[in-house]
């Protein structure tokens, strides 16, 4: 599977960004991260987190004073 088709679930998200899982269901919940759930559990496609960074780095290079806040 190619790594951008990859999915990601909430404890791996978790220790990437150095939160609890708490924090990352919080976030999906709230439609800070792009995520979908499959029973209990919430998942993140690579390709969709990407897609959100990239859109945070464009807004920073349209405007250099701004700071990139992802969550």
């Amino acid at each position: 599977m190619p790594k951008q088709d990859a999915i990601y679930n909430a404890e791996k998200l978790a220790k990437f960004f150095g939160v609890t899982k708490k924090t990352i269901q919080s976030w999906c919940k709230r439609g800070k991260l792009p995520g979908f759930k499959i029973g209990k559990q919430w998942k993140v496609r690579v390709a969709d987190l990407q897609k959100m960074i990239d859109r945070k780095v464009k807004t920073t290079k349209d405007n250099p004073s701004a700071t990139p806040k992802l969550f």
